[in-house]
C-alpha cells in the first residue's frame, strides 16, 4: 500500500503539471535555434542593446564588483542603472552570474521569459476557469500572437520580460480581491509589479497598471459595495506602497534621469501617437496573422472563433471586463479621443507609439477564448452527448498550433560576432592607450553604432543608443559630425573614427581601409575607413587659461558652439559654462578665471563693483562694460583664448565604473577631464577629504580648479536618488522579512497546538 502511494506520486505530479511541461517543450522547440552560447537571436536589439547591457552587468558581477550606477562605454559615459530600459536583478542577471557567458545568459533569459509568459497566463486562466485544457489554450494564444511574433520578439529583452510578468501581476491582484488571504496576495502582486521596473519594462508597466486599476474599479460593482470598497482601498494601498518601496532602488534614479533627458517634458503628440492602427482594417490588426498592415495584435481566426463563443459567457464579470478592456485598447491604439485623453495623464504623455496599447487586447483575449472553448465543448456535448471532450480539445489544439505556430516564422538565429572578428575593430584593439571611438558611419547621434562590440574590449564609445538620451549631448554630436568632427570628437577623447565614406578633414589621418560588410546587422562597425584623429585630447590634463561664460542656458549653449569651433584650443584653454549671473559667484571663485564673457542679463548695476575688483586684480571681461562697451569683437575673443601655458597630461585611473582617481603632486591650474562627470548630479570630487567643485567645460566635458595640493583626487558617482532608493528598498525588504517570520511563527504555534 505504502509502495503504491510512493510510486503514484511521480504520475500524479506529471498529470497535475502535464500542460506546464508541454508549454516548456513547445518553448524549447520554438527557440531551438538559440540553445547555444555561440548563437543569438537575429534581432538588432538583442545583438546591440542587450549585448551592451549584459556586458556591463558581467563586468560588474565578475570584474569590478561595483554596483553598476555608471557606464563609461557609451555616450562618453552616462548613468547605467538609471536608464529606464536597462535591466537589473532579472533572470538575465542571474544567468550571467551563474555562467559568466553573456550570450548564453541572454538566450536562456529569452527562453525562460517566453515560457513564463505562457505559464503566467495558464495559471491565471486556471484560477478563473478551473479547467486545465482551457487554461492551456489561453496560454498558447498569449504566447503566440501577432504582438509577440512581430513586435516583442523583435524588440528588447525588457519588452519580453514585462510582457511575461503581466499575467502574474493580474493573477495575484485577482486573488487578493477574491480570496480571504488578500494581504499575502497583494504583497506578491507588488513583488511581480516591481520586477517589471527592474526588468526595464516601462512600455508594458503602465498598461499593466491600467489593466489592474480598471479591474479593481470594475470589481466594485457588487451588492456588498461598502465591504468591497474597503478591501479594494487596502489592496491598492498595499500594492502601491510596496511597489514604490521594492522598486525605489531603481525607480528613483530612473525618475531623476528622466527629468534630465529627452523625455523630461514628455513627447510631442505625434511621437505619442506613433503609427496608430486603422479602424477600417481591424481584421488585419487584430485577427489576420499574415497581414502586413502595420502594427499587429492578431490572434488568428481560430482564436477569434473561440472568442466569439466566449462572448456567450457575457454574464460573468471577468468577461464583461475583458470586453470593455478590448474596446479601450482599440480606441487607444487607433489614436481616437481616448488616446488624446490619456496623453494628458501622468506617464502616458512620456510614452511613444500608442498603438502598443493593443497589448491589453492581447492580454484579455486569451481569457475570453478559454471561456469560449468551454462553451464550445458544452454546445457540442448537448448536440452529441457521446462526444469526448479530449477529442474536441485535440482538434482545437491542432488547429491552433498550426495557425499560431507552424504557419508563422520561428525566431531566427545568427552566429555571435566577436569584436576581434571585425577587422577594423581588431586593429583598434591593439592600441593600449586610453581613447574613445566615434562611429561616423552612423549618420545620427543615436543608434546601433557598434558600442556593443567596443564594450566587450573595454573601449568606450562617443555615440550611444536606446530610446532616451540627453538632448544637449545629442546636439553636440550632431554638430560635431556635420561641422568639425576632428576637433569636437577630439574633445571627447575620440582618437579613432570609423566611417563608411571618406571624410574631408585635414586633421583626420586615414589609417587604413578594411573590408566592409553591408549585409551585417551593425554594418557601421565595419567601416571600412579607419581614421586617426590628430586633434584628440588626453583623458586628463592641466591648462592655465580658463574662460568663464555667463548667461542663460540657451544663450551660453549657442554662443559656446561658435567659440569651440572657431576659437578654442582645448589643449591650452578651457571654456567653462558658468551660472546665469555674476551675483552667484563670490570674488574668490571669480578670480580662478582668466577671462569672463558676459552675455545678456548676466550683469546688474549692483555687480559693477565686483567686476571692477576682478579687473583690478588682472581679470578680463568681454564686453568691457567698465569702459562703456556692449559688444565683442572677434579680435577680443581671439586675444582671451590665446595661451602660452603648456598643458601637462595626468593619468586618470579607473578604480571601478563608479570611481576614478588622479595622483596629484602639487599641480596648479585647471584640470580638464574628457569625462561628462559635471553634467550629472551625483558625481563628487574630493581631495584629502575636502570637496572640490566640478565645472561643465567645453560644452560636454568637465574641469576642476587645482590649488597645488598633493594627494589623491577622487571622482565618485553615487547620486542622492540611489542612496535614498537603497534605504527605502532595504527598509521595505526588512519589513517583509519580519512579516514572513511572523507568518512562519504563527503557523508553528498552530501546529504545536
Amino acid at each position: 500500500m505504502k509502495k503504491e502511494s510512493i510510486t503514484s506520486r511521480p504520475k500524479d505530479l506529471i498529470k497535475k503539471h502535464f500542460y506546464v511541461l508541454i508549454l516548456l517543450l513547445i518553448t524549447l522547440i520554438f527557440f531551438s535555434g538559440i540553445l547555444s552560447s555561440s548563437k543569438i537571436l537575429n534581432n538588432i536589439h538583442y545583438i546591440n542593446d542587450v549585448t551592451f547591457q549584459s556586458e556591463n552587468i558581467r563586468k560588474y558581477l565578475h570584474e569590478s564588483g561595483a554596483f553598476p550606477l555608471w557606464t563609461p562605454y557609451f555616450y562618453s559615459g552616462e548613468p547605467f542603472m538609471a536608464m529606464p530600459e536597462h535591466y537589473l536583478f532579472d533572470l538575465n542577471f542571474l544567468y550571467i552570474f551563474l555562467f559568466k557567458n553573456i550570450f548564453l545568459a541572454m538566450n536562456l533569459a529569452a527562453i525562460s521569459y517566453f515560457f513564463l509568459a505562457g505559464l503566467g497566463m495558464y495559471l491565471l486562466a486556471y484560477e478563473i476557469i478551473k479547467k486545465q485544457n482551457a487554461a492551456f489554450i489561453a496560454a498558447l494564444i498569449f504566447m503566440f500572437n501577432g504582438l509577440v511574433h512581430r513586435f516583442i520578439l523583435g524588440g528588447h529583452l525588457s519588452i519580453l520580460e514585462s510582457y511575461a510578468l503581466m499575467p502574474f501581476v493580474f493573477l495575484f491582484v485577482y486573488r487578493a480581491l477574491h480570496k480571504k488571504s488578500w494581504l499575502n496576495n497583494a504583497i506578491i502582486a507588488a513583488l511581480f509589479f516591481s520586477m517589471m521596473i527592474y526588468a526595464g519594462g516601462i512600455i508594458f508597466f503602465l498598461y499593466t497598471g491600467l489593466i489592474v486599476g480598471v479591474y479593481i474599479v470594475w470589481n466594485l460593482i457588487s451588492g456588498n459595495f461598502k465591504k468591497i470598497v474597503v478591501k479594494a482601498i487596502l489592496i491598492s494601498a498595499v500594492i502601491g506602497i510596496l511597489l514604490f518601496g521594492l522598486s525605489a532602488l531603481k525607480l528613483l534614479p530612473v525618475l531623476e534621469f528622466t527629468e534630465m533627458s529627452s523625455r523630461s517634458a514628455g513627447v510631442n503628440y505625434q511621437e505619442y501617437l506613433g503609427y496608430p492602427i486603422s479602424l477600417d482594417n481591424l481584421w488585419g490588426h487584430l485577427v489576420n496573422l499574415s497581414s502586413s498592415s502595420g502594427f499587429s495584435g492578431a490572434i488568428g481566426i481560430t482564436s477569434l472563433i473561440l472568442l466569439l463563443f466566449g462572448l456567450l459567457s457575457f454574464r460573468k464579470k471577468i468577461v464583461i471586463f475583458s470586453i470593455l478592456l478590448i474596446i479601450l485598447s482599440i480606441l487607444l491604439a487607433a489614436g481616437t479621443f481616448a488616446a488624446e485623453l490619456f496623453y494628458k495623464l501622468p506617464g502616458f504623455g512620456q510614452m511613444r507609439h500608442i498603438e502598443r496599447a493593443l497589448v491589453m487586447f492581447v492580454f484579455v483575449t486569451p481569457l475570453i477564448a478559454a471561456y469560449g472553448f468551454n462553451n464550445l465543448v458544452n454546445i457540442l456535448k448537448n448536440y452529441k452527448k457521446n462526444i469526448k471532450e479530449w477529442l474536441i480539445f485535440s482538434i482545437v489544439l491542432m488547429v491552433l498550433v498550426i495557425e499560431l505556430i507552424l504557419l508563422q516564422k520561428f525566431p531566427t538565429s545568427i552566429e555571435v560576432v566577436k569584436p576581434n572578428d571585425i577587422p577594423i575593430v581588431d586593429e583598434i584593439s591593439k592600441d593600449s592607450s586610453k581613447f574613445r571611438i566615434a562611429t561616423y558611419a552612423l549618420s545620427t547621434p543615436i543608434g546601433a553604432s557598434g558600442y556593443n562590440y567596443y564594450t566587450q574590449l573595454g573601449i568606450p564609445a562617443i555615440k550611444g543608443g536606446g530610446g532616451i538620451w540627453i538632448n544637449d549631448y545629442a546636439q553636440y554630436l550632431a554638430i560635431a559630425q556635420q561641422v568639425a568632427p576632428s576637433k569636437m570628437f577630439g574633445i571627447l577623447n575620440g582618437k579613432y573614427i570609423i566611417s563608411n565614406r571618406e571624410i574631408d578633414d585635414p586633421d583626420l589621418s586615414l589609417k587604413n581601409k578594411f573590408e566592409d560588410c553591408n549585409d551585417c546587422q551593425i554594418c557601421e562597425a565595419y567601416g571600412p575607413y579607419l581614421y586617426e584623429n590628430k586633434k584628440v585630447i588626453p583623458r586628463a590634463f592641466i591648462v592655465n587659461n580658463a574662460v568663464l561664460l555667463l548667461g542663460n542656458d540657451n544663450a551660453k549653449r549657442d554662443f559656446s558652439y561658435n567659440l569651440i569651433i572657431e576659437n578654442l584650443d582645448p589643449l591650452s584653454t578651457v571654456l567653462i559654462r558658468g551660472k546665469n549671473s555674476i551675483n552667484e559667484y563670490n570674488i574668490d571663485e571669480f578670480m580662478d578665471f582668466n577671462s569672463v564673457i558676459l552675455l545678456r542679463n548676466s550683469v546688474t548695476q549692483n555687480d559693477i563693483p565686483k567686476l571692477q575688483q576682478y579687473v583690478n586684480k588682472g581679470g578680463k571681461i568681454l564686453p568691457d562694460l567698465l569702459k562703456g562697451k556692449n559688444s565683442i569683437t572677434q579680435q577680443e575673443i581671439a586675444d582671451i583664448f590665446k595661451s602660452n601655458g603648456i598643458n601637462k597630461e595626468l593619468e586618470l585611473k579607473e578604480i571601478s565604473v563608479n570611481e576614478f582617481a588622479i595622483d596629484l603632486d602639487g599641480e596648479e591650474g585647471w584640470l580638464v577631464l574628457s569625462e561628462r562627470f559635471a553634467h550629472f548630479p551625483g558625481w563628487k570630487t574630493t581631495m584629502n577629504g575636502k570637496g572640490l567643485k566640478l565645472y561643465k567645460a567645453d560644452n560636454v566635458i568637465s574641469a576642476v580648479f587645482l590649488q597645488g595640493e598633493k594627494g589623491k583626487l577622487t571622482f565618485n558617482y553615487c547620486p542622492d536618488s540611489f542612496r535614498k532608493g537603497k534605504i527605502i528598498t532595504a527598509a521595505t525588504i526588512l519589513i517583509l522579512i519580519v512579516y514572513l517570520f511572523y507568518i512562519a511563527y504563527s503557523k508553528t504555534r498552530k501546529w504545536q497546538k
